[in-house]
């Protein structure tokens, strides 16, 4: 047990009801998340006498989410306490629950929502609806695919031999359209600007652009292609009307201007191959995940590497984000783990089986799967 006591004022941007006037408090060092919401409910209750109050809090200090004892965070981050030590709350994430399990049957490489439905595409090919309830309601049958994006009612797939497919999905699945690619597609991405415009990143390091004004008799071609990585392009996401951004074996990420037909920036990781990305819009920042187990986080703007976590021992396969930036991230390992990269840990880790090769957040549900041919929906 450690006695070491801090001078520290709690700080929050929360509603004035969740606000403590008292500027200073001393604690006690061996305190921890739980000890310390204890704490601010005390403060708070004593305040307002005629409200209750049972929230639990996360704790950020200079930034980072408190995990361990006050005392341990303090010494492992050489934070100075000779004058008072400010900690910020804020309403803490609570664990997501194991809502329910659905059994696919086959591999789970993307999944998507259209309208109150869940969309899981296999490897197979099969794209299968269900309801929010798990029932699944109908099953297409379509070529086998090595990778799906899936955007509104649209559905992106490459397949094993060098093709693209577009099809939309409404009361039926419905093929807008078939093109050859040069080599195997790995990823795709749509415009949400233009939702007929979209890309392929390929095995060979280049992006293909395709545009369905151009579709005749259900075959569209490449309008235009560019050589962007030195390997195969591992994940792309469209992020402004002419701005692509993409992630590969060769280890870097590139922010490719399709205007101007050149890329704007590269980002180096060095020592190991981007997987997924995924792009920050409030702060222009990149999380990218790794085949090492790591994420890390980058400035778009200045191009520099700002942080690294370690998330697994085994590869990561996929991140999604939502509206309020908590960050979801899959892995070989098969478990999916939930992030606050404020924090050095994942809040929680989701429990899976085999591999867990796509995520996704569907409003306050995370849902993941893989290898199992099972996908998981927890609640948060």
């Amino acid at each position: 047990m450690n006695n070491s006591e801090y001078i520290v004022k709690f700080v929050t941007s929360l509603p004035q009801e969740y606000q403590i006037s008292n500027n200073e408090i001393a604690v006690q060092g061996d305190m921890n998340q739980s000890d310390l919401s204890s704490l601010i409910q005390q403060l708070l209750s004593a305040e307002n006498t005629d409200q209750e109050y049972n929230q639990l809090f996360d704790f950020f200090i200079n930034g980072i989410s408190l995990r361990s004892t006050l005392h341990e965070f303090i010494t492992s981050n050489e934070i100075a306490t000779e004058k008072t030590l400010q900690i910020e709350y804020l309403f803490a994430v609570p664990e997501p629950k194991l809502k329910q399990t659905i059994n696919m049957n086959d591999w789970i490489i993307a999944i998507g929502k259209l309208n109150n439905q869940i969309l899981t595409c296999l490897s197979n090919g099969d794209i299968v609806v269900c309801s929010e309830k798990g029932k699944i309601l109908k099953t297409y049958k379509t070529k086998m695919a090595k990778s799906f994006t899936i955007f509104d009612n649209l559905i992106i797939s490459t397949h094993w031999d060098c093709t693209v497919r577009i099809q939309r999905l409404t009361d039926n699945l419905e093929l807008i359209a078939q093109g050859s690619l040069p080599s195997y597609g790995e990823c795709s991405c749509i415009n949400k600007k233009n939702t007929n415009e979209f890309c392929v990143g390929t095995s060979n390091g280049e992006l293909i652009f395709f545009d369905l004004n151009t579709v005749k008799q259900q075959v569209i071609e490449m309008i235009q292609n560019f050589k962007v990585h030195q390997q195969q392009i591992t994940c792309c996401q469209w992020i402004r009307n002419s701005t692509i951004l993409t992630g590969s074996y060769d280890h870097s990420i590139c922010i490719f201007n399709k205007r101007t037909e050149t890329i704007n920036k590269q980002l180096f990781a060095k020592d190991s191959a981007i997987i997924g990305l995924c792009y920050l819009e409030n702060n222009q920042q990149i999380v990218s995940i790794h085949e090492d187990g790591y994420l890390k986080l980058w400035d778009s703007l200045s191009e520099q590497l700002i942080k690294i976590y370690k998330s697994s021992l085994s590869q990561l396969t996929c991140i999604a984000v939502n509206a309020n930036g908590q960050i979801i991230v899959s892995s070989m390992d098969g478990n999916t783990y939930l992030w606050d990269l404020r924090g050095e840990v994942p809040l929680y880790q989701l429990n899976g089986e085999g591999k867990a090769l796509a995520c996704t957040w569907i409003d306050n549900k995370i849902l993941f799967g893989g290898s199992t041919n099972k996908l998981y929906v927890y609640n948060c």
